[in-house]
């Protein structure tokens, strides 16, 4: 306290007489603590003063986890959009018609040959919407899966469920 008092004299912020009767005060409330009460005082700042730095590195650790979910995220992405890639069935075509309610209501559907036709029927394919295109391709099951735990909302069909 005393080099803060100095400083501020030193500024110009406090003349003598106020100096005077701050460290006045200061060797008043010294006696009146006594000892006991100045360690007490000294504990208890420092325990303040601990919490609040837990306080801050528990802050600074979920921003941290936050940011590493959000990578993580971002990464599963990229390596789900990357399998989609090089997984997906487009372009399929054939004397079926496979008919399914979009989000919006209406009812699009897709040419397939019979075997892919059987193969989405029975729940080895799904039907899901590509993340960066409004185009629906064929893609397998444990795809579509890891896709509808990441982004259900890609899932046109898949059929006995989605678990």
């Amino acid at each position: 306290m005393g080099d803060l008092r100095d400083a501020l004299k030193k500024a110009g912020l406090i003349d003598d007489k106020t100096d005077r009767r701050l460290k006045h005060e200061q060797r008043v409330e010294k006696k009146e603590l006594g000892r006991d009460g100045l360690e007490e005082r000294q504990r208890r700042e420092a325990a303040e003063r601990a919490a609040r730095e837990e306080q801050k590195r528990a802050e600074v650790k979920a921003a941290q986890a936050r940011l590493d979910h959000e990578r993580g995220r971002g990464e599963r992405a990229r390596k789900l959009a990357a399998a989609l890639t090089e997984q997906a069935l487009r372009g399929t075509s054939g004397p079926r018609r496979f008919h399914w309610v979009d989000a919006e209501g209406y009812c699009p559907w897709i040419a397939l040959d019979d075997e892919t036709g059987r193969r989405l029927e029975a729940g080895e394919l799904a039907l899901v919407a590509l993340p960066d295109r409004a185009e629906t391709a064929l893609v397998p099951r444990a795809l579509a899966l890891e896709l509808h735990a990441f982004s259900p909302d890609r899932i046109l069909h898949l059929a006995g469920g989605r678990s």
